[in-house]
């Protein structure tokens, strides 16, 4: 019996993962196409004077799209990325 529960259990946490990884290259494929990700937990619009950055997160990434002056240019990367600023700062 903890055999089987031990093979569900390992079962269960594959199934997770393979979801995952689906997940993760749908978005990233999207986002190489110029499209917006599907599977975004929370999106962000931050507003500056000369444009604007959206970030998207994801299930451990984060897609940052640019659209200022200074920079325009999609990114996906770990969740942990750091937005990039213009010399500026605005």
């Amino acid at each position: 019996m903890k055999n089987k529960i031990i093979f569900i259990i390992k079962i269960l946490i594959l199934v997770l993962l393979f979801g995952w990884i689906v997940m993760v290259f749908t978005d990233y494929f999207r986002v190489r196409q110029s499209k917006s990700p599907m599977f975004c937990l929370n999106n962000t619009v931050k507003d500056y004077s000369d444009g604007s950055v959206s970030t998207c997160m994801g299930l451990g990434y984060k897609v940052v799209k640019y659209d200022r002056t200074c920079l325009y240019a999609t990114e996906f990367g770990p969740f942990f990325i750091k937005e990039r600023q213009c010399e500026n700062n605005n």
